[in-house]
């Protein structure tokens, strides 16, 4: 894993991808759909964030309790990350939606350009260029699509988005890893969520 500096502090290269991918999908999707994005998007990174560097004094009770700032410079690692996509998920499918009914029309048509918006991010700054430009072509041709259908997207759309990304990174990286686990894993969880939203609709069509 690479790190950058930033003035005094050193991030690693994931989670500048991640905090860059967040907003540059916030933008796409206010130019594909003209709408903004509610607060579940931005609540559902800061509770895995929360969860995931909290879970350090979980499985690190002892250490916690003598040095609490270790929770500062450290995390929950694989399991503090398995964690939170369980809190992540719980939130999302059962918490969300109460308050903002948008998540399940709007989940699975944000999940594409983040997920895309991530890759593009970590191969430049990797400076992997192929990668880049593979996933960029990608990423700004599923944007335009949204943007000519107004906002509509089908399932069977997001299918193919998805599985098409998967075959770019298995040109440049391993397929069977932590990070294709996680995004495989949010995007069984935007599927349920897209389910919801027929649901909704066809309850709204019937009363």
């Amino acid at each position: 894993m690479s790190y950058f500096n930033i003035g005094s502090l050193t991030i690693p290269a994931v989670w500048l991808a991640v905090l860059l991918s967040l907003f540059m999908t916030s933008l796409l999707y206010r130019f594909a759909s003209g709408r903004k994005l509610e607060d579940w998007y931005w609540n559902s990174f800061f509770l895995y964030f929360l969860v995931w560097k909290l879970s350090y004094a979980l499985f690190h009770f002892k250490m916690a309790i003598e040095m609490p700032l270790s929770i500062v410079y450290f995390n929950g690692s694989t399991k503090g990350h398995f964690l939170a996509l369980v809190s992540l998920s719980v939130y999302l499918i059962y918490i969300a939606g109460k308050k903002h009914q948008t998540v399940f029309r709007d989940a699975f048509k944000v999940y594409p350009l983040f997920f895309i918006g991530f890759e593009v991010t970590k191969y430049a700054l990797e400076t992997n260029f192929p990668a880049v430009m593979a996933s960029l072509a990608l990423l700004i041709g599923y944007a335009v699509f949204l943007k000519k259908k107004n906002g509509c997207f089908s399932i069977k759309a997001f299918t193919f988005i998805f599985l098409f990304e998967l075959l770019i990174i298995s040109f440049f990286q391993p397929i069977l890893s932590l990070e294709i686990l996680t995004f495989g894993w949010l995007a069984f969880i935007v599927y349920i969520l897209s389910n919801g939203d027929r649901k909704n609709l066809s309850f709204k069509l019937t009363s």
